[in-house]
């Protein structure tokens, strides 16, 4: 994590502190891990989102989460949720993810999923392929439902494996399938946040043995 990254981090923390909501306060307050502590010994969060397509602002439909450690992923933690959504669904996006109109209807609330989430991820480092989606998306939930952005600490697996296997050619070389493929994990079916946030993370333990055995957060964080 980059001096500017710290320091933008700390100074959202602290507004989140302040802000008087208690959700926001308690991940404020939250035993983090310090940048220098070895990966493998640290509390981590696999999450996926799936949207109503990637544009900015798209819906919220399912989201699914696993605390984690390099060591195990304890699936009795593991949470899928479908969002509550009312609006009318892009055709591709719901051709790729299966949640229709219907099944989005009857989904939890948007603010009773957040809050879950956050209090899940509150001192853990979220792991996610192509963490950029899912450290935007928690930012424009958390700012319509608490009225601040929650900052994630993050690591993302899709840069990683960029880092670990660079140069490889063709549209999809570093998309998850394909990735988890290189260790020899199995195929999952994809577009499920739980099933995606699993993979990532099993894809993320496969990586952590191509890696020092000391490799700190703060390393992987400024991947």
């Amino acid at each position: 994590m980059s001096l500017f990254s710290r320091w933008r981090l700390e100074r959202e923390l602290a507004a989140l502190a302040r802000s008087g909501v208690a959700p926001l306060a308690a991940y404020a307050a939250a035993d983090w891990p310090g940048e220098d502590c070895p990966v493998r010994e640290a509390p981590l969060l696999a999450l996926d989102f799936e949207l109503d397509g990637l544009r900015r602002g798209a819906h919220l439909l399912q989201a699914g989460w696993t605390p984690f450690t390099a060591a195990a992923i304890p699936l009795a933690e593991a949470v899928s949720c479908d969002i509550r959504s009312d609006a009318t669904l892009d055709r591709k996006a719901v051709t790729i993810h299966g949640i229709g109109e219907e099944r989005a209807g009857a989904g939890e609330p948007l603010g009773e999923v957040i809050e879950r989430l956050v209090g899940a991820l509150a001192g853990r480092v979220m792991v996610a392929h192509a963490a950029a989606i899912e450290r935007t998306a928690l930012g424009d939930a958390t700012r319509a439902v608490f009225g601040h952005a929650v900052p994630p600490r993050a690591i993302c697996t899709l840069r990683l494996e960029q880092h670990l296997n660079p140069g490889l050619t063709g549209s999809e070389a570093y998309r998850l399938g394909p990735a988890r493929a290189r260790y020899g994990l199995p195929e999952y079916a994809a577009h499920d946040a739980l099933t995606d946030a699993i993979a990532a993370a099993e894809l993320f333990q496969a990586q952590l043995s191509r890696l020092p055995a000391g490799v700190t957060l703060g390393t992987l964080e400024a991947i």
